[in-house]
């Protein structure tokens, strides 16, 4: 009997721990957006409002006035769908600073769309006299990115469903805890099972010459730790358009892949391009009030004056800071 009730006592300090480490790290999740430095209280009760709809699971259609745009979120408790219901416009800057770099007539390509809350803002921005075009593999947030579509009545977006890579070929896309966190490999894992699905890969230069598109202004890439690979299938593009390229900073998931988590930044960078980070708690000095992933804005040097605003552009000193915290600071890819 007392040995039952030592293990009972064990089990329950130990659940009661686990509950104290998320709180800590939700804790320290929420102090790393804007959204939640701005509205604390708004930001916790869209939170908790939230979890109350998935309880009864009741799909969501997210609202963002600032641009006119609506999103449908199925009914899940997880997903990066409760952020952008928490922080609307404020989900991540970079949403923000499109409105600088997309005016109407630009031509944006969105890699990684997901359920496409970069291509539902972007073509808003550039109007009946520009284009967008956007590339998601998973089956599951394919049909959501085109219901969305469909929602917003959006006829200058063409989608696809392809994971841009550095080849054309066929890969293995690793299901995540949720699709925002799928990852892709060359072969399945067999400790996996069948938790994925075969995609079609292929470049963006590739298909931006079967598609008859001549330019594009502005790329944003959110692969899991893939960005390189998809730079490499899109240098035709880089070197003769010189576009500016927003793409994810998520070293855990690059190197999964095995691949550096520099190595989309050095890749631009002897493109020619210099960088920028918008979000405030990703320039931080502080360890503990950084993100584990963020985005980095790459432009063209001959345009860095005019597209890097009031931010400053990063220096190789700083980068090295960046290098040493991408190879040495915790946690995951995923929120």
């Amino acid at each position: 009997m007392q040995i039952m009730e030592d293990s009972m006592k064990n089990r329950i300090a130990s659940q009661r721990k686990g509950r104290l480490q998320k709180l800590r790290e939700m804790r320290h999740f929420l102090m790393t957006q804007e959204a939640f430095h701005r509205a604390p209280v708004l930001t916790l009760f869209r939170s908790v409002f939230w979890y109350w709809r998935r309880l009864l699971r009741m799909p969501t259609v997210v609202q963002l006035p600032r641009w006119n745009v609506r999103m449908f979120f199925r009914a899940q408790r997880r997903g990066f769908g409760k952020f952008i219901f928490a922080f609307r416009e404020y989900y991540e800057p970079e949403l923000v600073y499109l409105e600088k770099i997309l005016p109407p007539g630009k031509v944006f390509v969105d890699v990684g769309a997901n359920f496409g809350v970069y291509t539902l803002v972007a073509s808003k921005l550039v109007g009946e006299t520009g284009k967008v075009l956007a590339f998601e593999p998973s089956a599951e947030s394919f049909a959501i990115l085109r219901q969305n579509i469909e929602l917003n009545h959006l006829s200058n977006v063409r989608a696809f469903r392809v994971a841009l890579a550095q080849t054309r070929s066929q890969a293995w896309l690793n299901y995540g805890w949720d699709p925002v966190c799928n990852w892709m490999s060359k072969d399945r894992d067999p400790l996996r099972g069948n938790e994925g699905e075969e995609v079609q890969t292929d470049t963006l230069d590739q298909l931006l010459e079967e598609n008859g598109v001549t330019r594009v202004d502005a790329i944003k890439i959110d692969v899991e730790g893939a960005e390189e690979l998809v730079l490499r299938g899109a240098i035709r593009c880089l070197t003769a358009q010189s576009p500016i390229v927003i793409f994810e900073f998520n070293p855990e998931s690059a190197a999964l892949q095995g691949l550096s988590p520099w190595g989309a930044r050095d890749l631009l960078e002897g493109l020619g391009y210099e960088f920028v980070i918008l979000g405030e708690c990703a320039r931080s000095n502080n360890p503990e009030a950084r993100p584990t992933y963020f985005n980095i804005v790459a432009i063209p040097k001959h345009s860095a004056e005019k597209f890097s605003g009031s931010f400053h552009l990063i220096g190789d000193r700083r980068f090295r800071e960046l290098k040493n915290f991408g190879t040495s600071f915790g946690g995951g890819g995923c929120p």
